[in-house]
């Protein structure tokens, strides 16, 4: 029996799917994608009639678990989706952290998720290898915590920091939060989505 078609599809050159699960993998990496949907309005529809409000809502949603490091409203696949970029910490190493760039298509009664996802602190890996080469390079700078940009007096779980910087990103590009933003670039250039997903009512906002 054939794999069933995601509600969302996207250039999977390079990837292997697992089986019939809406799960592919990057053989080189071990990184993957994965597509998901939910019922239900995945979050207050009055974030989405305000870039400022969706952002902080987000940042403040996602504060325990980890940090959202990018948050934005998109054109996706022609409907529209609010793309996030996040850290969370690895469950199984202290030192490891879990990297994330997520598409949420968001209707009114049902959302769907792009995620392509990557991890620094398996077992084997050598952790921090960013953040170190960026000390290095930096000088150990005072200012390496940063306020959140989103929402400066909030506490993260995970500290937002210069690291984050997609400037850096070409420097390091095995690294995960590099791979998956590549990844999120890739996903949003090919997606297409299917019309049972798109032609759903809109949740809020402006399309």
């Amino acid at each position: 029996m054939s794999a069933p078609h995601p509600p969302i599809a996207f250039d999977t050159t390079g990837f292997e799917r697992e089986g019939a699960s809406p799960v592919w993998v990057d053989p080189a990496t071990g990184y993957g994608v994965n597509v998901a949907v939910n019922e239900g309005p995945p979050f207050n529809a009055a974030w989405m009639a305000d870039l400022a409000t969706l952002r902080r809502g987000f940042a403040e949603m996602f504060a325990g678990r980890g940090c959202i490091i990018e948050a934005d409203l998109v054109p996706f696949g022609g409907v529209r989706a609010v793309y996030q970029v996040m850290k969370m910490p690895h469950p199984r190493n202290p030192r490891g952290t879990i990297f994330a760039a997520v598409f949420t298509l968001t209707k009114a009664t049902r959302y769907a998720q792009i995620t392509a996802f990557g991890a620094e602190g398996n077992p084997g890996d050598f952790t921090g290898i960013r953040e170190t080469a960026l000390f290095a390079k930096l000088g150990r700078p005072d200012n390496w915590i940063l306020p959140h940009p989103y929402a400066p007096d909030l506490k993260t779980a995970l500290p937002f920091h210069r690291g984050d910087d997609p400037a850096f990103d070409a420097q390091f590009p095995d690294h995960p939060l590099s791979w998956v933003r590549a990844q999120g670039r890739r996903i949003h250039q090919t997606a297409t989505v299917a019309p049972e997903l798109a032609n759903l009512p809109e949740l809020a906002g402006p399309v």
